[in-house]
């Protein structure tokens, strides 16, 4: 579909993505990919409507996950904390601006990004969404949110937008895939709202991007593969990586300075995030794969989380095993693997055991 002059997506395109790693790519970049399937240059702005969420305002809890300070208002960038309390229309079109001014953008998707912001009556939402688009070089929405925010409702607002020609994404914030740390962070969700989402978002084209945090507490790094493979089954169109980092005025903090938790160091996360990556479908599109903004409230890791840092390093991790996304992508096995190497033996017949008299009998002379 076109919207304001410019091709949409509805589903990822397999073609383009087997086309990356023909070029040379070891994961498949998400702005490679964007670039490649629309023919221009699409960046993503942010945007700020003061949502706040379910897990900080009492409906769920007061007290938000364990390693989240203030609805993760810190994590944003410079350039857009001068404009961030600004109206909406006044936010989008500065930072439009501002990104094309950089050459970074012909056209732009919004990132609404602050809080759970699908969480508001739908009338609301509506209003919020309508003004977002309204900038004529705006061609769709990427919105922020947790899987349990998301009823029919609000997924049928959106695959309106979606019949409009409008790009939507949404960037659900999962972080792993395992229930027991998922309860133990404090989300207050499970992993079935998120299967649900993908769901339902493919049904209306709605494209999902899953956020995920590397190094968590109470998880293995068995369990965070699993997670790869797990996204990878159910269909998610692109995600985002972070490490698990310990913030100021976080109850994470005071794990760490207890003890009962230590970061992941930069070699043991470049290593992981390779070794994730390898596990993932070709076919999954990878949007960040380390953090890089909202940095100052940071206590540990003491490493640059950079992605400017942090993606070298991967890439050169995967160059060097000569693989990539992808080239351990395996579920159970195939056709040719289902013939037995060897004949078991045959079962033991189950003899009775002779009682000590019946042996004393036997030998009675």
């Amino acid at each position: 579909m076109m919207i304001k002059g410019v091709k949409t997506e509805r589903q990822l395109d397999r073609k383009a993505i087997d086309e990356l790693f023909k070029e040379g790519y070891v994961y498949a970049p998400h702005g490679a990919y964007i670039r490649k399937t629309h023919g221009i240059d699409i960046c993503k702005v942010p945007m700020n409507a003061n949502f706040t969420c379910p897990n900080w305002d009492g409906r769920l809890s007061k007290e938000g996950c364990i390693y989240c300070p203030n609805f993760a208002r810190q994590f944003t960038y410079e350039s857009f904390r001068r404009v961030i309390g600004q109206g909406i229309k006044d936010q989008v079109k500065d930072q439009v601006e501002y990104y094309r001014n950089k050459g970074a953008g012909e056209k732009f998707l919004v990132y609404i990004a602050f809080g759970t912001n699908t969480y508001l009556p739908v009338p609301e939402l509506k209003k919020i969404f309508d003004e977002t688009l309204d900038h004529p070089d705006v061609i769709g929405l990427t919105i922020g949110t947790r899987p349990d925010c998301l009823p029919d409702e609000v997924m049928d607002l959106l695959g309106d937008y979606v019949r409009q020609g409008y790009e939507i994404w949404l960037e659900v914030g999962q972080q792993t895939m395992h229930y027991h740390t998922v309860e133990s962070v404090l989300r207050h969700h499970g992993v079935a709202e998120t299967i649900r989402v993908i769901q339902e978002a493919h049904k209306r084209g709605i494209l999902v991007c899953m956020f995920l945090i590397m190094g968590l507490p109470y998880e293995t790094r068995n369990e965070m593969i699993e997670t790869a493979r797990l996204i990878s089954v159910l269909g998610v169109d692109a995600i985002k990586i972070y490490p698990c980092l310990v913030m100021k005025e976080t109850r994470l903090l005071q794990e760490y300075k207890t003890g009962k938790y230590r970061p992941l160091s930069m070699t043991e996360y470049a290593q992981l995030i390779a070794d994730f990556i390898e596990h993932l479908t070709p076919y999954l599109l990878i949007q960040r794969i380390s953090k890089d903004c909202g940095l100052d409230g940071k206590v540990v890791p003491e490493w640059d989380t950079h992605r400017f840092l942090v993606g070298p390093r991967v890439e050169k991790i995967l160059a060097i095993r000569g693989t990539r996304q992808g080239s351990k992508y395996k579920l159970g096995l195939s056709a040719d693997e289902l013939e037995p190497l060897s004949t078991p033996d045959p079962p033991k017949k189950n003899v009775k055991k002779k009682t000590v008299k019946e042996m004393e009998d036997k030998y009675v002379i």
